[in-house]
Formats: C-alpha cells, structure tokens, sequence
C-alpha cells in the first residue's frame, strides 16, 4: 500500500518556494532601503548580523504561512496589518492563491464527471480577471501581473477555451522572460486541442526546460506530472508524422524513469510513471502500423494491470484499428462494467457505435457528455465524429478515358450522391445524379443523364438504400435500384442488389438503345485490416435479350505497413459470359482476366487526422476471350490521396492500360477524381 500524504505536502512544492524567494526579496528590498541602524532594545532574532523586528517577524510568519498551503490565510492576516505589507506585498500574496485556486480546479476537473466539475476553475478565473483590473499599471506590477496572466493561460485551458488560452499564451511568450512549466504544459492541451501537434511539441518542450517551477514526478492524484507532459510531447511528435523523434524521446524518458513505486510495501511494486512509459511503448507500435506487436505488448501489459481501464481503451482502440468494431465494443463495454465513469472508454465505445450503425447508442453517450467536458481532447473527438454523422454528406466519383475505341473512343462520367442529415437517427433521404458521354468512334456520340432520389437506412450492421430514377433520352425510362448489406460480426459481410435501368452498359449499348435490369450479390471474408476476401455474382437481361452474367473473386493483402510507406496488392479473377451474339457492341461468348496490382503508398505529410500521400499502382495480367485466345493486359496509375479530417477525403488519379478486345490491342488514358465529405 502506498502512504497516504497529509493535506499540507499535497500541494505543489513549488509553491513554498515561491513564497520563501518572495520573503527573502521583500526583506531585501525592506533593509536597503531602510536606515541599517536597529535598535538594540527592538525584539527578534539576528540573521546575518541584522535583528528583525516584531514587524519582520510577523512578515515572516505570513509568507511561511502562504508557503505551507495556505495563502489564503495568510492573504487575511496580512490585511490585518496594513503597516507591514504595502500594496505589492498584497498582491503577491494573493498571486500565490490564485494559483492555488487554478490547480485545485485541474485536480477537481480530473477528479470529477459531474456537471459543477468545472466550478472551481470558474471561479479562480473570476479572480484572475477581477485580480489582473486591480493590479495598478506601470513596470513596479509588471511581475505580478505576468505571474497572473500565466495562471490565466492554465484557467483558460481547463475551461475549455482553448483560442483564448492561446492568445494569452502568445502574448507572454513575446516578452522574453521565463514562464512556470504549467504554463507552457497548459498551452501544449490548448495547442492539441485545436489539432495544432507543431505548436504543441514546442510548448512541451518548453515546459520541460524552463527554469521557473520546473515539473517534478509525483504520487499525488490530478496532480501535473512530469510524465503527463512527456506523453503530451510524444503524442505530439507522432501527430506531426516525426516517428524517429518520438521514438527517440521514447527511449529517453525510459531511462530516466523510476522502475519501482516509491513509498510502497512492495519493493517490486513498478512505477504508475514507468507503467505509463510501457504503454506508451505499446501504442508507438500502434501508430507506427505494427498492429499485431502493439496489441501483443498490450496484452502483457494487462497481465499486470487487469483492471488498468487505460490500458483496456489502448486495446479497444487497436481493436478498431484491425477494423474489428464488434471486438472493440465488447471491450468497451466490459471496461465500463468496472469503470463507468471512465471517459477515454465512454468516449471510444461512442466512436465504435458509429461505426457500428448504432446510433441511439451513440447519441445517449453524446448526451451523457454534453458540455461537461470542453477540456477534454479524447470527447472533443468523439463529439467530431458525431457530428460528422449528424451532417449531409456529398460524395462524387469523376472518371475518363481515351484511346479505347472498342468499348468508346472517348468518354467520361461523373456520379454524385448527397444525402441529407439522419431523420430519426437510422433515415437520410438523398438525391443521385449520373451524367455521362461518349465518343463511340464511329462517328457517333451518345449522352446519359440519369437523376434519381431514395431513402438509406442504416441500423445496427444493416444498410439499405432505395432509390426511383429516371434517365433521359430516347430510351430513357423510370426505374428503380436497391442495395442491402449486412455485417453480422467482425468477419464476414454479406451484400445484395438490383438495378432495372441499369447504369454500367457498354457506351455502344446504350448508343444502339439498348438497356438492361441487373442482380448481384457479394460476400467478404475480412481476417483483419491486412487481409480479405471478396467473391461476388452479377447477372443482367438487357433488353436486346442478351443475358450477361459475371462471377469475381478478389484476395488483398497489405505486404508492408510503416508510418509512411506502404505496399499492398490484389489477386482478381473475373469471367464473363454473353447469351447473344453479333451485337454492337463488345459482348464476348466468354472471356476471363487474371490479374495482380500492386499499390506503393508514400506519405510524406501528415498532421493529426490529415495526411497527404501519392500511390502508384501497377497491374499486370491475362486475358482470355474465346475463340480469340490469350493476351497480356497492363495498367499503371499514378494517384494523390488527401485526407482532408477524419470523414473527409479526396483522391485523383490518371493512367495509362492496355488491353486487347477481339482482334486489336487498345492503348486508353484514364483521369478519374474521387469525393467524399461531410457538409
């Protein structure tokens, strides 16, 4: 068992010396100015050849008093004798409990998920402002108010408002003098806050170098600690993509933590602190995409510490990141058992029900949270993805090609769907538009316009949309198309279709007016975020009679994964096969592909939830069509991937194929764009 410590040395050390410091400069600045001669009847003790006076005396005993804890008092006994404190006096006093007051309101906002959690902090920065529109102007305050305005940054950050904080923060730093390791470690939460990892690390780092109240390791509960500000720069140094330099400080912070607990009956009792610096190793394997060695590690960890809920949520989260959210919620969900007041876990298990479809849950953890939490980075996420959720959503898919004169010599499309906000938490209605145009080659050209509006309804592992359409043209005609998928667990996912005015016809199909109903079903296998199967069925009746049906089959693998490098690749098989013969357009007996793309991703920006990154992918295989026989088919593309926010992506590509269809061997160029935001 760990000693328990009295009310006194539970306070920061740190203000005792800031106390002490004041009194020996006061008392200086008191005998310089003063006549050296002391009377010999005056009572008090000789230090340094000089005898204090009761008034010194009592001096002393009210700075002592405000170093042991309780500057409060020490402020009311001081007012008492106006002849021994002047007005600076007073007020350095009171600087000492408003910073009493702000860390006590860090300690209750820690210590507490109740909604008056943040009355403490309230209420120091009620002081402060009142505090900082009393201290007179002039460089004679100009320390006192500064230690103010640096108590103010941390009041700010604890509050929640995080561009003030800032502000505050900025406009100390442009005077050249030091800063207390709280306040910058105040700036670095405010600077992470606000997806700003840069900044922060720089905050960080300065909180651990600076002169003035340096941060010390500490057994006190919601205390700062040192190792609160080495996960804060670590975490930073990660969300900048700078993975040798975290973990570079990783190592570091290792050595010069304490393995074993102080104050324990157990001598082999090993460290919170030291704990902290295993896990951090775990999730560095984590960030660094070596999945399985992370959740390995965390594993071992939870040997030690069964019941450690932030090691559980650290274990959830990898859980999520093997896309396996079934996992991950059963983890969630078994934390809270023991911990239902944990927020790092109500908070993922918020996210994992997103993920999930089920958004009743999510919505009572988005209430539970409310505003009670402005401080807190990991709620201020989930309320982000819940707000993603709760906006319209627009996504585009834009391609063309040219140079494939058997199937259109030239020719583009651009598909756009938007949807509206959820209604009653499952519905959204959306609007679908398709246009499209071809050169077939021949002299002719034909357009397709097709617009259309549905319902989607997503409900605990089920999707389904829904949609009436009407395309335009001479052979123009409603129709209607409907999808429905269902992911039963972590593994599998089933997904069926229809379409009866079919939108993937060759160009010279629809050019000779044909159209065409269409039916597919898909299954996938998914093992982890590394590995899946896919095999899928797709029959179409066109309406020249011709019966089309394609079978496909799909393994991926994902070769290598490190924070900016990644190769992945596909295997597909794919035949065809056509009942009617003599068509305008391409329309093979039977035909199959085999073919194997491989993808190499570098990433060389990333910033919190952003990233940037360029792909090559290149595909090599055959071809076989019937009665015409084998050929080699290649293709190369080259793409940019923005990740504009967590919900919010763009890609864009263009590259260059060759194929042969019936007897010639085509060369195409291809452009495409991809879209997919929350509005």
């Amino acid at each position: 068992m760990k000693a328990k410590r009295t009310r006194g040395t539970r306070r920061n050390a740190h203000t005792a010396l800031k106390a002490t410091a004041l009194l020996v400069v006061l008392l200086a600045r008191d005998y310089c100015a003063a006549d050296p001669v002391i009377p010999p009847a005056s009572s008090g003790k000789v230090t340094a050849g000089v005898v204090l006076t009761e008034r010194d005396q009592y001096r002393q005993r009210v700075f002592e008093l405000a170093g042991a804890g309780s500057p409060q008092l020490a402020l009311e006994q001081a007012k008492t004798r106006p002849d021994a404190f002047a007005v600076k006096d007073l007020m350095q006093i009171e600087a000492l409990v408003v910073a009493d007051e702000v860390r006590w309101g860090r300690q209750q906002a820690l210590a507490s998920d109740e909604a008056d959690r943040l009355a403490q902090t309230e209420a120091a920065l009620k002081h402060i402002d009142a505090f900082l529109a009393r201290i007179p102007n002039g460089g004679d305050y100009a320390d006192v108010r500064r230690s103010v305005q640096a108590e103010r940054v941390e009041a700010l950050q604890g509050l929640g408002r995080m561009t003030d904080a800032i502000a505050q923060y900025e406009a100390l730093l442009r005077v050249n003098e030091p800063l207390p390791a709280r306040t910058h470690a105040a700036a670095g939460e405010a600077y992470t806050y606000l997806d700003s990892p840069k900044q922060a690390a720089r905050a960080y780092e300065l909180a651990l170098k600076t002169p003035l109240d340096p941060i010390k390791r500490s057994t006190e509960p919601h205390a700062l600690k040192r190792i609160d500000i080495d996960e804060g720069l670590f975490f930073s140094y990660l969300d900048q993509g700078r993975f040798d330099d975290a973990k570079a400080f990783l190592q570091s912070i290792k050595k010069t933590t304490p393995v074993y607990a102080d104050l324990s009956d157990d001598p082999e009792e090993v460290s919170e602190d030291y704990s902290r610096v295993k896990k951090l190793e775990a999730q560095y394997l984590l960030y660094t995409n070596r999945t399985k060695e992370g959740i390995a590690a965390l594993d071992d960890l939870r040997h030690d510490a069964p019941f450690d809920p932030s090691l559980i949520s650290a274990r959830s989260d990898a859980a999520l990141v093997q896309e396996r959210p079934h996992q991950a919620e059963k983890l969630y969900q078994d934390t809270l058992v023991d911990h239902p007041g944990d927020i790092e876990t109500l908070a993922g298990l918020g996210k994992t029900e997103i993920e999930l479809n089920q958004y009743d849950r999510a919505a009572a953890i988005n209430a539970e949270f409310a505003e009670r939490f402005p401080d807190s980075n990991t709620v201020k996420n989930f309320q982000r993805d819940f707000a993603a959720y709760r906006s319209p959503q627009l996504i585009v898919e834009g391609n063309g090609q040219k140079g494939n004169s058997t199937l259109a010599d030239n020719d583009w499309g651009v598909d756009t769907q938007l949807y509206s906000q959820p209604i009653a938490d499952y519905w959204r209605v959306f609007a679908h538009q398709f246009s499209g145009r071809a050169d077939t080659g021949d002299g002719g050209r034909v357009s397709r316009v097709r617009n259309g509006v549905g319902g989607d309804f997503r409900y605990y592992g089920w999707d389904a949309a829904a949609e009436v359409d009407h395309s335009t043209g001479p052979q123009g005609y409603t129709g209607v198309a409907g999808t429905v998928a269902f992911q039963p667990n972590d593994h599998w996912k089933f997904s069926t279709g229809i379409d009866t005015n079919d939108n993937s016809l060759p160009w010279k199909a629809y050019q000779a007016g044909v159209t065409g109903r269409t039916a597919s079903a898909d299954a996938r296998y998914q093992f982890d975020d590394y590995r899946y199967f896919d095999l899928g069925y797709g029959v179409s009746r066109y309406s020249d009679t011709n019966l089309h049906q394609q079978w496909n089959g799909t393994w991926y693998e994902r070769l290598l994964n490190t924070p900016k490098y990644e190769i992945s690749m596909w295997v597909d098989l794919d035949t065809n096969g056509n009942t009617l013969a003599n068509t305008a357009y391409f329309n093979p007996h039977r035909d199959m592909t085999a073919q194997l793309t491989t993808m190499f991703q570098w990433t060389p920006w990333r910033n919190v939830d952003k990233s940037f990154s360029q792909r090559v992918y290149a595909t090599v295989g055959g071809y076989r069509q019937t009665d015409i026989g084998n050929s080699l088919l290649w293709e190369v593309r080259l793409e940019q991937a923005w990740q504009l926010g967590p919900h919010a992506s763009l890609a864009y590509g263009v590259g260059v194929a060759s194929q042969r269809f019936d007897h010639s061997r085509d060369i195409s160029k291809l452009i495409y764009l991809n879209l997919n935001v929350p509005l």
